[in-house]
């Protein structure tokens, strides 16, 4: 059953004039995970695998659990030591929980103590702990490709260094005697201070395009930071900026050098070698100068194609400048976050306002979902027109639960204060929903065709087996998934 409203959310700039408007959608009811072991807790950080066999969720300072979507159940657990409370993105909350890097090496990124590490680990043995494979130290940003990684010729996992100002590259290891999963190879890092840029981005969010060799950046103005890249300041200037560079493949030598040592006597005959300045060089970049930005930081960012979306989140507070170099907080309203859309052929872009509540972009870069408790409506928007294409409950007059059969697991959507987080799958087909009590709410995202009756329940097919790899040191146990 699709639920829309006509109205359309507020342009804040129209120079780039979105598309007609949409066709509704479908939001369909598919599978309900729950753990009925141990105490509960909320759902706070939620990340699909890349064939959406997996979602690994973060629960506690402690843990992260791998859900086995065929077997509607816990796959493995993931212990890690934790400093910092977990809490949904925020201007105060900046930290990437986690990422399944890849099905076929059954990998998960995790960042851990302060927020500053991020750990590699194996989830391949089913009801155990995961095992730790890897640290990498001074990852205050970092992305993973939505690809899987063994599947991935270029760098699948990046890293940003605020010290250097530069953002390195890790390939997965293919190398039979590979004694960690992924090897830095600094000689392809992008060094910020030599893009040619206007200025140098700081702390930038990070993200790959889900499906084309592109690493985007986006960075707003930024002062110091606390412990954790957590921001408590905000810039007046025009410090906002967008980036994209395009990911070179590399040759399977390469990729199958033992260590990044093993690869200097390879790269000089190697045509796609990323070495020498051009891999510093950007794509394309912009500065956007919408007024509504030069107070906000990007807290999700997305990209598909050619195309990125990202939202913005505005300071609540402003420093008015005193004599003796002083300032003096004043709270202001920040009511909207703010959907930046940028086209990397045009190099043109486009921005729109949604409350400022939290939300999160689908892959495909199709939607933006938000979750209004103080409003009690769960809204996704279509980023080309602007418009809501699906909204829960549907406006007055509108279907009701009783009269349409609809009802989300555990009266997620019916009652919005126990939605804690949501995320769109990797191929932006299902939709999941973490609330209060720890369990998933998995949902088919589907488009309204004509005559479509109401949405019912939808049963996922069973996911098949993973592919036989060579075994690498940090593979062992992968064929107990097979």
């Amino acid at each position: 059953m699709h639920m829309v409203s006509s109205s359309k959310l507020r342009l804040v700039d129209n120079r780039s004039a979105p598309t007609a408007r949409p066709d509704p959608i479908d939001i369909v009811p598919a599978r309900h995970l729950t753990e009925s072991k141990g105490k509960p807790h909320d759902v706070f950080h939620i990340d699909c695998s890349p064939t959406s066999s997996f979602i690994a969720t973060k629960h506690s300072n402690n843990h992260v659990k791998m859900w086995s979507i065929a077997k509607n159940a816990v796959h493995s657990t993931t212990k890690i030591t934790s400093y910092f409370t977990p809490q949904a993105r925020s201007r105060e909350y900046f930290i990437r929980s986690h990422a399944i890097l890849s099905e076929s090496a059954t990998l998960l990124a995790v960042t851990t103590h302060f927020g500053f590490n991020l750990e590699i680990h194996n989830f391949s043995k089913a009801n155990s702990s995961s095992k730790k494979m890897q640290t990498i130290d001074d990852a205050h940003r970092w992305a993973a490709s939505k690809r899987d990684a063994y599947q991935t010729n270029y760098a699948p996992l990046v890293v940003y260094r605020p010290k250097p100002n530069r953002i390195d590259k890790f390939f997965l290891a293919r190398h039979p005697n590979a004694k960690k999963p992924f090897w830095e190879d600094p000689s392809s890092a992008i060094e910020l201070e030599r893009c040619g840029l206007p200025f140098v981005p700081k702390f930038p969010e990070l993200a790959y395009s889900a499906n084309s060799p592109f690493l985007i950046a986006a960075a707003g103005p930024r002062h110091e930071l606390n412990p954790g890249g957590m921001s408590s300041n905000n810039n007046s200037g025009n410090n906002v900026i967008l980036v994209a560079w395009q990911m070179t493949p590399v040759s399977e030598n390469r990729l199958q050098a033992r260590s990044p040592a093993d690869t200097m006597s390879i790269h000089s005959n190697d045509s796609s070698s990323t070495y020498g300045d051009s891999r510093h060089a950007p794509y394309r970049y912009i500065v956007p100068d919408y007024p509504a930005l030069q107070n906000a930081l990007p807290a999700v960012l997305a990209a598909h194609g050619s195309l990125s979306v990202s939202i913005w989140i505005p300071a609540t507070h402003q420093d008015i400048p005193l004599p003796g170099n002083k300032f003096r907080r004043t709270p202001v309203s920040a009511p909207e976050r703010f959907v930046l859309v940028w086209d990397l052929p045009s190099n043109s872009t486009r921005i729109f306002g949604i409350p400022n509540v939290q939300s999160c972009v689908s892959p495909d870069c199709r939607f933006v979902a938000y979750c209004d408790t103080a409003r009690s409506a769960f809204v996704i928007v279509d980023v080309g027109s602007a418009e809501e294409v699906w909204r829960w409950p549907p406006d007055p007059g509108g279907a009701s639960p009783t009269s349409s059969g609809w009802a989300s697991f555990n009266g997620q959507l019916e009652n919005l204060s126990k939605v804690t987080v949501f995320e769109f799958s990797a191929d932006s087909k299902m939709l999941v929903v973490g609330d209060t009590s720890g369990s998933l709410g998995v949902y088919q995202v589907k488009d309204e065709a004509p005559g479509h009756g109401p949405g019912g329940r939808y049963e996922l097919p069973p996911t098949g087996p993973s592919p036989t790899l060579p075994q690498q040191p940090w593979h062992k146990g992968i064929n107990e998934l097979q």
